[in-house]
């Protein structure tokens, strides 16, 4: 039987990501592919009850039809202004069968998430063919965290984006043989933001301020713990302690001073956290150190970017800026970031490590490997 969540949510708002979706349009200089001519184009989005502009179906279209593409998976989204006579698990099961949900591929490789708007129901169904993809820990913590924290304060585009994010990253992650790592779920678990497993219910109503967004500041006496370290490594670890402690304080020394300025300009979330946790927690890297500047990269993972970080009288820092700045994510490739970086000191420096691939710039020694795509441009 599919997994079958029920959530009792409101949506909420949050920038899921340093580097947007949104940012990436329909050509490869900015981000994403022209379309292959055996791309296939279908509905992922059914609105019936008018909750969506036109502009955020027919990005939200783009990007669950890049990921039907790149892996065979459909991933559907519908909203209803109320169940009628039938329960909302009822309707989901309905519109798993009517929608021909995940049916194409033959093996039930499908998601459906409904919405009812009337009682802010969520009910999500995962496929027989996706159950080693998304494994109880991971739907545990979307339901229990991720949902919660994402959807919580009326902004239904923004919240969508990255929960389309999170399960097209848990899709190339499996495609690429990466097994989902339970232990991020362990250390998250241990910090008091996930309880509970998979297949409950969970109230998401928010209470005074937005369930969604962090303010908590990070208290004076562990400001210090935050500031410049003795190496580019130890900034890092620094990095994701901060990511861990959840509490969202730009204002900290472990961060450039225009790092700290563009941080200070983001609303964040514990689920914002998380997803770059998931995404670089247990990996493995390396670290190449030119003078002052430093350069991070993963070298068994080839779906995260590398970090770079600058060393001043005081000590290193991560340089966030340079990072937005120098990677860009692209959708529809065999690569999901691409350095494009040009005059700045950092590409000055690593010259030597930048590598042409396909059209795409890699780290040379860093992991390369291709992401299979289903249907080849």
């Amino acid at each position: 039987m599919a997994k079958k969540l029920l959530i009792i949510l409101i949506f909420g708002l949050i920038i899921f990501s340093i580097r947007s979706i949104y940012n990436s349009s329909i050509v490869k200089s900015n981000g994403v592919f022209p379309l292959p001519t055996s791309f296939v184009k279908k509905q992922h989005i059914s609105d019936e009850a008018n909750i969506l502009p036109k502009y955020d179906i027919q990005k939200l279209e783009e990007y669950t039809n890049y990921i039907f593409n790149e892996s065979d998976i459909d991933i559907r989204f519908v909203f209803v202004p109320d169940t009628g006579d039938k329960t909302i698990e009822e309707l989901a099961l309905e519109k798993m069968q009517q929608l021909g949900i995940g049916r194409e591929n033959k093996k039930k490789r499908g998601v459906l998430l409904l919405y009812d708007l009337k009682e802010k129901m969520l009910r999500i169904e995962v496929g027989y063919g996706l159950e080693e993809y998304f494994p109880d820990g991971f739907v545990s913590y979307l339901v229990h965290n991720h949902t919660k924290d994402f959807f919580s304060s009326g902004d239904v585009t923004t919240g969508l984006r990255l929960l389309i994010r999170m399960l097209h990253h848990r899709i190339r992650q499996e495609i690429l043989g990466n097994s989902f790592d339970p232990k991020v779920v362990e250390l998250i678990r241990q910090n008091g933001y996930l309880s509970g497993g998979a297949g409950v219910s969970a109230s998401m109503q928010k209470k005074g301020q937005d369930a969604g967004t962090r303010t908590t500041g990070i208290r004076d006496k562990n400001r210090q713990s935050y500031s410049p370290q003795a190496t580019p490594e130890a900034v890092y670890m620094k990095y994701l302690e901060w990511l861990v402690a959840g509490q969202y304080d730009s204002n900290i020394n472990i961060f450039t001073t225009q790092s700290q300025q563009y941080l200070a300009s983001l609303p964040m979330t514990n689920a914002y956290f998380h997803y770059i946790l998931m995404q670089e927690y247990g990996r493995k890297y390396a670290v190449s150190v030119r003078n002052n500047i430093a350069l991070l990269y993963f070298t068994n993972d080839p779906l995260v970017c590398p970090h770079f970080f600058i060393r001043n009288d005081k000590g290193w820092q991560m340089d966030i800026v340079a990072e937005v700045r120098n990677t860009k994510e692209i959708v529809g490739g065999v690569y999901t970031w691409d350095y494009r970086g040009q005059n700045d000191i950092y590409t000055k420096n690593f010259v030597d490590k930048l590598v042409n691939i396909k059209n795409y710039i890699r780290i040379v020694d860093g992991d390369n490997r291709e992401l299979p795509i289903r249907r080849t441009h």
